[in-house]
């Protein structure tokens, strides 16, 4: 039998069975194809009416080196898990009421509100060392893609991050320890779930860029640095969407059947923008445009659902220590960012406001962090993180520096 009659035999027998439906997906990557697959079939009454397609798309689609997580993803889709065990700890996806899905802690439920009381108490320390710096402080809770009030996980599994954070906030508040939620911005504008990635627990670049409209506000109102209105204009910005272009870190590890993959949008300013960024951790320097310097375009080339990561054109990745020189607002704050990764988005379009914008991800960095804080000079110092339980543990990293 010829190459082309077994693939057509093969074909014939998927679809009879009913495993088209993780093949054809896996061919092309993207949801749709299934259905148009199979009505050209029932159509047609033969296989070879698909051939040529599928044939095409087995050449050039076909990630051979993780066919058999692709297929694993699809037969737990067709199957209606909505929970995918990992082998590897802490990468257990579940699959929320809206389609998407995330990674779960499946032994959350030993969870009390001492641990956050502790790090507010541990915040509230910090930013009295800063205060008698003479350095004001703020901290800026990021929403999670579970929104809070909700009930997004299958049944039996709980979440509490929002639980956190909401505790570790009241904390703040009663030790009067200056505070941003941006929760509520994004619950009473658009639907929450789609400022989220379907396959990967980030916020998207639309989500970051509405998180900067906001805080550049909160920023002028309390601390007086002003942004010009047209940075944030969305009209002075082109969008372009990379379809299909992206596979999150729980999408990788149940494969695009699952649920599906990610667009993503690359942001580019109308107006004249000059910034330099460098790393002395990271060893690295670049100075150019907005998409030339804070932002790395290499990193969307080529489409590489399992060994490329899109969401890291924003910022380059996880730094240690980093700054973005706004050469365009020379007057403008110097501001020193506490990240972790969701900053990565935020930050190119945070530094827009600033002179110097350094971030410091206390996950990697070594070093005497308030002695690396007050030799930047900072006019603020912010923390931006994720309402969850692990993120809050990732901002108290810096208690075993030195």
């Amino acid at each position: 039998m010829n190459r082309r009659n077994t693939i057509t035999a093969v074909l014939f027998l998927l679809l009879m069975t009913g495993g088209l439906l993780l093949l054809a997906t896996s061919f092309f990557g993207r949801e749709g194809s299934f259905e148009t697959l199979l009505k050209t079939f029932v159509r047609e009454k033969d296989p070879s009416a698909v051939l040529e397609g599928a044939e095409s798309a087995i050449n050039q689609d076909l990630d051979r080196d993780h066919l058999f997580i692709q297929l694993y993803g699809g037969v737990q889709r067709i199957t209606g898990r909505r929970v995918v065990e990992d082998m590897v700890e802490g990468n257990t996806v579940a699959k929320l009421t809206t389609g998407a899905i995330n990674f779960v802690n499946v032994n959350a439920s030993d969870y009390t509100p001492d641990s956050a009381q502790l790090h507010a108490r541990q915040t509230a320390d910090f930013a009295e060392q800063l205060e008698e710096a003479d350095i004001p402080y703020l901290y800026v809770t990021a929403p999670q893609k579970i929104q809070r009030g909700t009930q997004m996980l299958p049944t039996g599994l709980m979440e509490f991050g929002n639980v956190c954070a909401d505790t570790f906030q009241a904390e703040l508040e009663a030790l009067d320890v200056p505070y941003v939620d941006l929760r509520p911005m994004f619950e009473s504008n658009g639907i929450y779930s789609g400022w989220f990635f379907n396959t990967d627990h980030h916020w998207k670049p639309e989500a970051a860029f509405f998180a900067w409209q906001n805080l550049a506000q909160i920023l002028d109102e309390r601390y007086g640095f002003h942004t010009p209105t047209y940075l944030t204009q969305p009209s002075n910005w082109t969008t372009t969407v990379l379809d299909d272009f992206f596979l999150g870190s729980q999408g990788k590890r149940v494969g695009s059947l699952y649920a599906g993959v990610d667009d993503f949008t690359i942001y580019t300013p109308k107006f004249e923008t000059s910034l330099t960024y460098s790393s002395p951790t990271s060893n690295f320097e670049r100075t150019g445009s907005f998409n030339e310097s804070v932002c790395f375009p290499e990193r969307v080339e080529e489409k590489d659902w399992f060994n490329g990561n899109p969401y890291t054109y924003y910022s380059g990745g996880d730094y240690a220590l980093a700054t973005m020189t706004n050469h365009k607002n020379p007057n403008g704050p110097r501001i020193v960012l506490l990240r972790e990764s969701f900053s990565c988005a935020l930050a190119p379009f945070l530094a827009l406001s600033c002179s110097e914008l350094t971030t410091i991800d206390l996950r990697h960095f070594q070093g005497d962090l308030m002695e690396t804080i007050e030799g930047l000079e900072p006019d603020l110092v912010m923390t931006l993180y994720t309402a969850s339980t692990t993120g809050l543990d990732n901002m108290f990293a810096f208690e075993g520096t030195e």
